[in-house]
């Protein structure tokens, strides 16, 4: 009786991942099946072919919720270095020509993120927001003390291009939304603040780039991404 009551939780938790898998909020699910050892090893396509051509990383955080500045540099340069890496992208446009730009063009800040590529010879824009971001200190919770949340959007600079067309993906909605955290062990790890965003920071970048690379489910999560 215990056997078959341990097969029926498996038939039920195999089914929940099935129909989950194209819907946004099923990522416990996944985790936990990947716990059981369901799916190590599975090759997980890219949700998105980056077209060819220069591509701008820009970060966006209208909010200022990122308390330590340089997190923003760092995750921009650590996703560019995601993406040559794996082939994902062949040029980028250097986070240094980015700032250049950000500070002898007084009109920066009035710009939208498709004119700011154009200006420096972008192709296309990968323009990411900061949704949240917390990066405590230290802090007893065992659970997700840590994290940052983006949404990711990418443009075409083309000027023939009309403003409701600008976006060539995801085509809808806020953005293609992903969270890196770090659970309570990993912040008292990291010795500071500063430390912890700049973990966060190396942490979102890979679950950023592997959006445009195939990637092994596995490596990931073993690397505690």
């Amino acid at each position: 009786m215990r056997t078959l009551t341990l097969s029926r939780r498996w038939m039920i938790l195999s089914l929940a991942v099935v129909f989950c898998i194209p819907l946004s909020g099923c990522g416990r699910w996944g985790a936990l099946m990947y716990t059981l050892g369901a799916g190590r090893g599975r090759k997980i396509p890219s949700q998105y072919e980056l077209p060819q051509g220069k591509l701008l990383i820009l970060i966006d955080d209208p909010k200022e919720r990122v308390t330590w500045p340089r997190a923003r540099t760092l995750l921009g340069r650590y996703i560019g270095e995601e993406l040559l890496a794996n082939d994902a992208v062949k040029a980028i446009i250097s986070p240094r020509s980015l700032a250049k730009f950000r500070q002898t063009d007084p009109e920066f800040e009035r710009y939208a993120a498709d004119q700011i590529g154009r200006k420096l010879g972008a192709k296309t824009v990968m323009w990411i927001e900061v949704r949240d971001f917390v990066a405590p200190v230290e802090i007893e919770d065992v659970s997700s003390a840590a994290k940052i949340t983006l949404s990711i959007k990418i443009l075409t600079t083309e000027e023939e291009v009309s403003p409701n067309r600008v976006r060539l993906w995801p085509r809808l909605g806020p953005g293609e939304i992903i969270e890196s955290s770090l659970n309570a062990i990993g912040v008292n790890k990291r010795k500071g603040k500063n430390a912890v965003a700049k973990e966060l920071a190396r942490r979102a970048s890979v679950l950023v780039g592997r959006l445009f690379y195939e990637h092994t489910w596995g490596d990931l999560e073993d690397d505690e991404v």
